[in-house]
């Protein structure tokens, strides 16, 4: 986000420096102002919606659709602070010559009519009311409590909100020979955010990798009331998926819900089979994991995220309640493959964080494979019985300085474990973290 930011201000840097010799009024300052803050909200839209797109090179530019979507976030409030600016830098000025304090400037004459429309008027018009819509569509989707399915059924006004921005700023723009880097990237941004707002209202987002498939087993884990809390589901596809260890897919059960995403637990490539363990975490996937069952149709997009076991020799990795899931996969991958990897790999620490030995629902999974792989270790954290897993007790497990963390679970529990380990010296980058929040 901070490079981007710097290329955007070196792309404008141009035109500040050349306008510097002209500068003698507030007037002057406020033209740099609107190119500036226009500019930024611009093109952090136009990166924005780009991401949304779920195209692979922009998963690998960032490692993962996860942190692909947490920059999306990022860029849309960046979007939305620059384009409030760029308002208010424009009405300031309208505003100071209503009270007097300002005299408006003189034009020189432009031509705003061509082939019968003043195109200038209208581009601002259409700015100037997208930019009202752009706020209120901000703060809902800001809003935690709006349910996935409105949530994602509102986003899709992002798309037609991009297609009046570039309208907007196209005909706006000016071809100063100081302007043309600036001028340049906002054509190309235009195109391709022009293309990715199409694939948005159209609905063809990762069309390219939608299989699908018939759920063909279910099985439900329950708690102490009976109700089920954890749902195992196997899918037959109709062919193959694009997978890899620690990944996650889009699940679309054609139930008039949004497609949700889920961690995937396994993966047989030559069945086609793949498995998924869901968690009631709230209405939707509450309603699902009590109600799904064999026979369902669903379609499946993936595999997505860059959650692969790494290459270090010393290995800790946290699962908090279903955030295992991911691990598991990884095991499942450990104990058929043939790669250089896993012959580098020394020792591995699992630590399956849960409330009580009860909700440890995959462990008699987890164990049997462990079985036949001795350098991995597992250690069951119950808080029921008082233990809670910190960085303390993480460094007290491990022999070895050198090691890198995998975790999946709880935001606020990995945070917690992260700035405790890299406290006592775990650098940053050994730090690896499913950020599994897509909104």
């Amino acid at each position: 986000m901070r490079k981007f930011t710097i290329l955007l201000l070196l792309l404008w840097l141009p035109s500040f420096v050349s306008s510097l010799t002209e500068f003698d009024s507030v007037m002057d300052l406020r033209k740099q102002l609107i190119v500036l803050t226009g500019w930024l909200g611009f093109a952090y839209m136009g990166a924005a919606i780009v991401l949304s797109a779920r195209f692979k090179w922009t998963e690998r530019l960032v490692k993962g659709l996860d942190k692909a979507y947490g920059l999306h976030k990022k860029l849309g409030i960046s979007a939305f602070i620059a384009l409030l600016l760029h308002w208010l830098v424009i009405k300031a000025a309208h505003w100071a010559v209503q009270l007097g304090w300002l005299v408006r400037p003189t034009h020189a004459g432009k031509e705003r009519v061509i082939t019968g429309v003043d195109w200038i008027s209208l581009a601002e018009k259409v700015g100037d009311i997208s930019f009202k819509v752009f706020i209120l569509f901000t703060i809902i989707s800001l809003v935690e409590r709006i349910s996935y399915k409105k949530f994602k059924g509102i986003h899709k006004i992002g798309g037609a909100l991009m297609l009046a921005g570039v309208f907007h700023t196209l005909f706006l723009i000016k071809w100063d020979l100081s302007l043309i880097p600036m001028n340049i990237a906002i054509i190309l941004i235009s195109a391709i955010s022009v293309w990715c707002a199409i694939l948005s209202l159209t609905g063809s987002i990762g069309k390219k990798n939608k299989i699908g498939g018939q759920v063909v087993l279910v099985d439900k884990f329950k708690d102490d009331s009976e109700f089920t809390v954890v749902a195992r589901l196997q899918i037959k596809l109709e062919s193959k998926l694009r997978y890899k260890e620690g990944q996650f897919a889009y699940i679309n059960f054609h139930d008039g819900e949004a497609p949700h995403p889920f961690s995937i637990l396994n993966y047989n490539e030559k069945t086609r089979l793949v498995e998924f363990g869901i968690k009631d975490l709230g209405d939707y996937t509450h309603q699902l994991v009590n109600q799904i069952a064999v026979g369902k149709k669903a379609t499946v997009e993936g595999g997505y995220g860059y959650f692969q076991v790494p290459s270090d020799m010393n290995q800790v990795w946290v699962g908090a309640g279903i955030g295992i899931v991911p691990l598991l996969s990884r095991l499942y991958w450990l104990q058929k493959s043939t790669d250089k990897t896993t012959k580098r790999i020394e020792k591995i620490h699992l630590f399956y964080c849960v409330n009580n030995e009860k909700e440890a629902f995959f462990s008699t999974e987890i164990k049997a494979i462990l079985r036949k792989m001795d350098f991995i270790e597992l250690h069951l954290i119950e808080s029921d019985k008082g233990y809670r897993l910190t960085s303390e007790y993480i460094l007290n497990k491990i022999d070895n300085e050198s090691f890198s963390v995998s975790f999946c679970g709880p935001e606020g529990f990995g945070m917690s474990l992260k700035q405790g380990l890299m406290a006592n010296g775990l650098p940053e980058a050994s730090f690896h973290k499913e950020i599994f929040k897509m909104r």
